[in-house]
């Protein structure tokens, strides 16, 4: 099978790891940031709208060195309904973490690859196999722990850390279709073209201007954003998802440290052990599938 262009990057488990590690603590530091934001009194539209903006003064090189023909799609519908569903998860993950304890809403969305699974199956026509199914049970097994239906007070922010995960996973499965048809830099032009008039009328009409000493905060939010995105861009181009995957989990016990000590939140036990059975079903998934795809691998 032929290289793309430019040629894959060389595997190497280590550096994949570490870009994973920095993909850890950059997007803790990013849901830190958000919160804060929040807490002073931005909305979560605005927090969508300022990443977005910042992301593609970051990508713009990039972008217009692909030239003009990077605008030319055959699916535009897709590309528009998945900037739509990539916002909507934004803004009802930044805004559960007003309504639940930061760690909380942390581990809830740990249960995104189960629901790309599931979005796959239906949108992708991918096959239901045995594997998905018991991992599907065991990781919402792992979210009612976390929740204890009838031992503790549901709360809105619960239902909008899953839904969060859920339209994660829906705009994940449609950026593998549109990718069928249109090239990365094309993909991402689109995000922009697309989500930031949609968060922009929205803040419009909530607006509230940070105070001199948010906008620190503000840019730091931003770059943490795109940083990890970043890193896990460089983490899968060197190591197998399997490898660099499990990595994330570290999320939980930094979000933990950052938000004992910056926002007095403690984190149950039952978190824990809940986003421990997520972590697991969801880890051996990936396993599963690596090692059924790993035979049909040819060398070129």
């Amino acid at each position: 099978m032929a290289a793309p262009a430019g040629g894959p990057d060389r595997h190497n488990p280590v550096a994949g790891i570490l870009w994973m590690v920095g993909a850890a603590v950059c997007f803790s530091a990013s849901l830190t940031l958000v919160k804060a934001l929040q807490d002073g009194g931005m909305s979560a539209f605005q927090a969508v709208l300022f990443r977005q903006i910042f992301g593609l003064i970051i990508f713009t090189p990039i972008i217009l060195r692909a030239g003009i023909g990077t605008l030319k799609t055959r699916v535009p519908f897709g590309h528009f309904m998945r900037a739509l569903l990539g916002l909507t998860g934004m803004w009802t993950g930044y805004y559960s973490l007003t309504l639940i304890n930061v760690p909380d809403s942390v581990a809830l969305q740990f249960t995104l690859p189960i629901f790309t699974m599931i979005c796959a199956i239906f949108l992708l026509g991918e096959k239901m196999h045995s594997h998905r199914v018991i991992a599907t049970l065991i990781g919402f097994g792992g979210v009612l722990v976390i929740v204890r239906p009838g031992f503790s007070d549901l709360n809105l922010g619960i239902f909008l850390a899953l839904a969060a995960a859920a339209f994660y996973a829906t705009s994940d499965t449609l950026s593998r279709w549109v990718a069928r048809y249109d090239k990365t830099p094309s993909i991402m032009m689109w995000n922009f073209i697309f989500m930031i008039p949609m968060a922009a009328i929205p803040s419009a009409i909530w607006w509230v201007t940070p105070p001199p000493e948010l906008w620190l905060q503000v840019f730091g939010f931003a770059v943490a954003g795109v940083g990890a995105q970043f890193c896990l861009t460089r983490s899968f181009g060197l190591a197998e998802a399997s490898l660099v995957s499990p990595i994330l989990f570290l999320r939980l016990p930094l979000i933990a440290a950052i938000s004992f000590f910056a926002f007095g939140q403690s984190t149950e036990i039952w978190t824990w052990v809940g986003a421990a059975i997520i972590f697991v079903a969801t880890t051996w998934m990936t396993r599963v599938e690596t090692r059924k795809k790993t035979p049909a691998e040819k060398p070129s």
